[in-house]
């Protein structure tokens, strides 16, 4: 039985907690104006928004940058780029913790930052060496490129993923400060790093202007515009940030023995709590559905597939690409007729990707206005949530499959692969701010225990996410063009345009398992995330008492009134 001892033993080290908590607070932050803090919550957000930008756009640069890496056609090296990246992300977010509390949050954002700056010898090595590789290139099954200069290219860029990570976690200390009223509204925009910098990192490809853009030395010019604007922000938050939390080392003696209290909540024991991995288990896959849809392996899976096979082939010879007098094009990437001198906005089939990419993060923008506002209500959780994710997986479903089996040279499937995949992210990105709010409305949250595990649920999420991507870009890889029959995309392409020029009908078409296999199981993980949301204990709110209540009210899905102030958290 708990004693009344044990109450007052909890109730002083609760007290003597929250003592420390407001100490923590260092005097130097007592004084930061409002406007202060915005300006220190706009840089950080900047900073993250950029390297977003940064993260996307090199896929888009993919051409560019192969003048210096070379011609790779694996789509498992294909996607290292962006696996790398997730998995730095997922370590950045686990360490971002440590560094605030062994530096303090002025000095852990300056970290940051400069570890993203410290990526900037990715550009010298893919520069300076246009039009060669270092250390010579060399030929095999996976194309023919420069290993020495894509794994340098692949090694400075890990330390942007990690800088750039961390840095969005790091707004939250710093909204924090604000007056409670403010903070939902920065909360909100918070979100709008990621899928802002992912819209802006493809808008401009969407009107055909990707071989502009990919000319020498424009690309290398805006990733450079990119991370000199990086450097600008550090600089402003050195002379205008200010701390907020002061680093461990700087707490008195009596601060640190406050802080040694068996029941204060720690990294190793949120860690260990089979809720966090419940969490986390439902963030690998939420990253998934809205990373790995637009990643290189998924776009090389749809675009290769039979029909846009045919598609490829047909506008080749509609443009005169014979192999002789203009060369033949083997990629949508590459289908354009824009070039330097003369731009043909919406040619080929170029713009196709970044436009679906753009319209799958702007759902986001929509639907945080429809969506998003659910986790102010008192309406339960788990059935709405579910509700979410059934609705963007069949709608991205409806989308991949007229992409994939109608072709880009369909323009009715052309049309439903767009509309579909913009309703997809409506549901899969609003979903987000509900899911975020869960461990905030469990019944161990407090302040540090949101802190801890949220950093938790982003790191385990991106390491899980990274795995599958690895494991999914592989099987692509081994179940496509140059393993499955020795004979190489390029090849195939070339070889049918050769039998519709000689017999004026197009050969049998190519399939390859793999690809299928990487759709197949693509949904089969995502269908994996109502499996840890059945599990969740119910959501609620602590009263002013500290009493712990849960959400009864059942939702009717016709109602999507979520600003009812019937139904909104007191």
């Amino acid at each position: 039985m708990f004693s009344l001892k044990n109450k007052n033993d909890a109730a002083t080290q609760l007290s003597s907690v929250s003592q420390r908590n407001q100490l923590l607070n260092s005097k130097e932050s007592k004084d930061i104006g409002y406007k202060r803090l915005v300006l220190m919550w706009g840089m950080i957000l900047i900073g993250y928004f950029l390297f977003v930008v940064q993260w996307y756009c090199i896929s888009n640069f993919s051409s560019g940058y192969s003048s210096a890496v070379g011609s790779i056609t694996s789509p498992a090296l294909n996607s290292m780029p962006n696996w790398t990246i997730t998995l730095m992300r997922g370590i950045g977010s686990i360490l971002a913790g440590w560094v605030l509390a062994k530096f303090g949050h002025k000095y852990a954002v300056i970290i940051v930052l400069s570890i993203m700056l410290i990526s900037f010898p990715y550009l010298i090595v893919i520069g300076v060496n246009n039009g060669g590789g270092l250390g010579g290139t060399i030929t095999d099954e996976n194309g023919q490129y420069s290993p020495a200069t894509f794994g340098l290219f692949l090694v400075f860029r890990l330390f942007l993923a990690v800088g750039g990570t961390t840095l969005i976690t790091y707004t939250n200390s710093v909204i924090a400060k604000m007056p409670v009223q403010s903070r939902p509204k920065y909360m909100t925009i918070n979100q709008w790093g990621f899928n802002g910098g992912a819209f802006v990192a493809n808008f401009l490809f969407c009107f055909g202007l990707g071989t502009v853009l990919n000319e020498w030395p424009t690309w290398i010019i805006i990733l450079t515009i990119l991370l000199v604007l990086i450097a600008v922000i550090l600089v402003v938050y050195v002379l205008f940030g200010k701390e907020i939390l002061a680093p461990a080392s700087k707490q008195s003696q009596a601060m640190q023995a406050q802080a040694s209290f068996k029941d204060e909540v720690t990294f190793l024991g949120v860690f260990k709590q089979s809720y966090t991995w419940k969490m986390s288990t439902i963030f690998i896959v939420w990253l998934i559905a809205v990373v790995f849809i637009n990643s290189a392996t998924m776009r090389t899976v749809i675009e290769n597939s039979p029909a846009n096979f045919q598609a490829l082939v047909e506008w080749n010879l509609a443009n005169g690409r014979d192999g002789t007098t203009l060369p033949v094009v083997t990629s949508m990437a590459a289908a354009t007729l824009s070039t330097a001198n003369s731009v043909i906005v919406g040619s080929g089939y170029n713009w196709v990707w970044p436009t679906f990419i753009c319209l799958f993060v702007a759902g986001f923008f929509v639907g945080q206005m429809v969506i998003s506002p659910f986790s102010k209500t008192i309406f339960k959780r788990k059935f709405f949530i579910s509700l979410m994710f059934i609705l963007g997986f069949v709608f991205a479903a409806i989308s991949i499959m007229c992409g994939y089996f109608g072709g880009y040279g369909n323009g009715a499937a052309l049309a439903f692969y767009l509309i579909f995949i913009f309703i997809s992210g409506f549901f899969l990105w609003s979903v987000q701010p509900v899911l975020l709010s869960l461990y905030q409305q469990a019944p161990q949250s407090n302040p540090k225990y949101a802190g801890i595990i949220s950093g938790l649920i982003w790191g385990i999420g991106y390491v899980g996410y990274t795995v599958c991507e690895l494991s999914l870009s592989l099987i692509a890889t081994y179940g496509g063009p140059g393993y499955s029959d020795g004979t190489t995309f390029a090849a195939q392409v070339t070889q049918a345009m050769g039998t519709v020029a000689a017999n004026g009908a197009m050969p049998t078409l190519p399939t390859y398992g793999g690809y299928v296999a990487v759709l197949v199981l693509f949904f089969v993980i995502c269908a994996l995330i109502f499996i840890p949301i059945s599990m969740l204990p119910a959501a609620g709110i602590k009263d002013k008492d500290g009493n712990f209540k849960p959400f009864t009210e059942k939702w009717n899905v016709w109602n999507w009134n979520f600003r009812n102030k019937d139904y909104l958290i007191q």
